[in-house]
């Protein structure tokens, strides 16, 4: 008998499950339209099989079990091809954003899904960031809402955020050239913070909710991740996971 196997399987058994995760996947993707236009962003083909697939799988890799899906732009692709997530060792429901909404006006819609804490992914995030230590850090500090930070890896990026010692936001501003740590798109926060947020009119997390709130945090990370909203982005994931499969 391989007790190595046996000892492993029973410390993932033994590990808690994560709380439910939102894959905001309902924008319009008119930055990757030049290379992908048949389809919803967050079901383009990378390293063989749609971008979501590859999400969901970091999430069950991560202990998550359910999964609600934000889907707006022909998302009955997303339904379609996903279907309840049994497939993928997960549970998953939609909620449909019949205009477009904005990444915080999609989870307004679905406030009646949303357990009282819950983690949020940019549907077109890449990462392999563990997300045990981002929730551990988001409660150990009671904050409103914990943002996974890293360090910018180039002149351009997006999501400048700056920190006091205590790894609090200080400062949130969704584009600025030159920064030093940006945000990855996946954050671990709750109801009260979604609650106040309108569904009257497009909303933004980045533009609109976390330049004002209090309460937030950083989880800081050196982890990988790339941005397939564009198609450089969308290019270098397509390498990067071709790569790992070899």
């Amino acid at each position: 008998m391989d007790m190595s196997t046996n000892l492993g399987e029973a410390v993932v058994c033994l590990t808690p499950e994560l709380p439910p995760a939102v894959i905001l996947a309902g924008g319009l993707g008119t930055r990757l339209r030049p290379l992908v236009s048949d389809r919803p962003k967050a079901m383009a083909e990378v390293a063989g099989k749609p971008f979501l697939v590859h999400q969901l799988q970091w999430l069950h890799t991560n202990r998550v079990r359910s999964v609600i899906l934000c889907v707006g732009y022909r998302g009955e692709q997303i339904i379609d091809y996903l279907g309840d997530g049994s497939r993928f060792g997960l549970m998953l429901t939609y909620s449909w954003e019949y205009s477009p909404l904005g990444t915080a006006g999609a989870l307004a819609q679905a406030l009646d899904l949303l357990p009282e804490e819950f983690l949020v992914v940019n549907g077109d995030t890449y990462t392999a960031l563990p997300l045990r230590p981002l929730w551990e850090a988001h409660h150990s500090r009671a904050a409103l809402a914990t943002l996974a930070v890293a360090p910018a890896r180039d002149s351009d990026a997006v999501g400048s955020i700056e920190l006091d010692s205590d790894c609090r936001v200080v400062s949130f501003r969704e584009k600025r050239p030159g920064a030093r740590l940006v945000s990855m798109g996946i954050y671990a926060t709750s109801r009260e913070l979604i609650e106040a947020i309108s569904t009257d009119r497009p909303c933004s997390l980045e533009n609109d909710v976390f330049p004002h709130a209090s309460g937030l945090y950083a989880y800081l990370s050196d982890a990988l991740f790339i941005d397939i909203g564009t198609p450089a982005g969308y290019l270098a994931a397509d390498l990067y996971l071709r790569r790992l499969e070899l």
